[in-house]
């Protein structure tokens, strides 16, 4: 079996309605009607939110954002308030940076090439 790119992230959230304000805040775009709340970009990639509980064994998961430049995004979210987990960090390749959502899943920004085939 061979992948051939990212379908849908899902993050599972407790306050669907407060997540989807600071989802939609930080990325810049509105949230997309469907059963679940669903921010979708032009290339097919989706992010969806579930409802989840404490104790429901769900929770704990990560999403990265291709970026064109990680330390200007870092900048701009900083400046409207948002709290990150480390300052951009450097590799070869490009940067990345990571902060949480208010039910402390991991967002991640990133600059790094985009691996094809």
């Amino acid at each position: 079996m061979k992948t051939t790119g990212l379908a849908t992230a899902m993050q599972y959230v407790s306050d669907p309605e407060a997540s989807v304000r600071w989802y939609a805040d930080l990325l810049g775009i509105e949230v997309t009607p469907f059963p679940l709340p669903m921010f979708q970009w032009g290339d097919g990639a989706r992010l969806m939110l579930a409802p989840s509980a404490p104790g429901t064994g769900r929770g704990g998961t990560s999403v990265w954002f291709q970026v064109d430049d990680v330390w200007a995004t870092y900048d701009e979210a900083r400046a409207q308030g948002y709290a990150f987990n480390e300052e951009p960090q450097e590799t070869p390749d490009g940067s990345f940076v990571s902060l949480n959502d208010p039910d402390g899943n991991i967002v991640g920004f990133m600059d790094l090439p985009v691996a094809s085939g």
